[in-house]
């Protein structure tokens, strides 16, 4: 039985695992508050740059106010998902924050574990992004590391919160 829409019931369609909307909300936090620190740093402590080498001023703040600006737009996408619905955004913004968000998560996390196996089995000394000039100390290689880690992390995990929602709402655009 097809329900009209806008009646607040939900279809069925697949389950949100209980931890994926609580560590969601936590990689959001995170990642904007990385981007908070990397402000306050001024580019002395950049992640996959040599210690002092990265951007200060104005070329520091710029990407990092705006990488906090899409944190809190991801936090209300991730609210207005798994939550009842509430008339405030309209769904097709959500639902477009939703499939632009999600594919970049997830062809960054792609790109690093591409980039990673070619760095580890010597195919490509430096990887894909060429991490030779300014990435020599450990510091610039593990801070890499860890945020490649970190975005893959963000895929999964914003996958599991999102992706029934984004299922059930395909599925309900195609009946409708």
């Amino acid at each position: 039985m097809v329900r009209p829409r806008g009646t607040g019931e939900r279809t069925a369609g697949p389950a949100r695992p209980p931890w994926a909307v609580p560590a969601a909300y936590a990689w959001v936090a995170g990642f904007a508050l990385i981007h908070v620190l990397a402000i306050a740093a001024n580019g002395r402590y950049a992640a996959g740059i040599d210690p002092g080498k990265g951007d200060s001023g104005l070329l520091c703040v710029l990407p990092n106010a705006v990488v906090i600006a899409i944190c809190l737009v991801a936090a209300g996408v991730i609210h207005r998902t798994t939550s009842p619905p509430r008339p405030r955004a309209p769904a097709w913004t959500v639902f477009a924050g939703a499939w632009i968000g999600m594919p970049l998560l997830v062809l960054r996390g792609a790109a690093t574990a591409v980039d990673e196996a070619l760095r580890l089995t010597g195919i490509m000394r430096y990887g894909l992004f060429d991490q030779q000039t300014n990435a020599t100390s450990s510091w610039a290689v593990w801070s890499g590391r860890a945020i490649d880690v970190y975005f893959m992390i963000g895929a999964v995990v914003l996958a599991a919160a999102l992706g029934p929602w984004m299922s059930r709402e395909r599925r309900r655009a195609t009946i409708s």
